[in-house]
């Protein structure tokens, strides 16, 4: 992994709301269930393989700053999900200013 990568991982607020299976339902809402993975130790919400997470685990999904642009099912106040709309921002900002 390296520094940039680390460096996004960094950003991840521990709520662990990502961890949690969730339905969609035919509306396009995203209803959170209970039952986490089972990696996610559910009192300090921290994922117990995290560095070794993508290759044991094949279900976790690695949330890249593109990916999670277009994830729905993503809580509000995700660390990962502010910070990419923040770049998103900064990138249309400096594009208007190109203009």
């Amino acid at each position: 992994m390296n520094s940039s990568e680390k460096e996004w991982d960094a950003i991840c607020r521990k709520c662990g709301e990502c961890c949690f299976e969730k339905l969609e339902d035919e509306y396009g809402e995203i209803i959170y269930l209970k039952k986490a993975c089972r990696y996610l130790d559910i009192h300090t919400r921290k994922c117990r393989i995290f560095e070794r997470r993508l290759e044991i685990n094949r279900s976790c999904v690695k949330l890249t700053e593109k990916l999670v642009m277009k994830l729905s099912w993503l809580p509000p106040n995700c660390g990962y999900r502010i910070a990419g709309e923040s770049r998103e921002e900064q990138k249309r900002g400096k594009r208007n200013r190109k203009k």
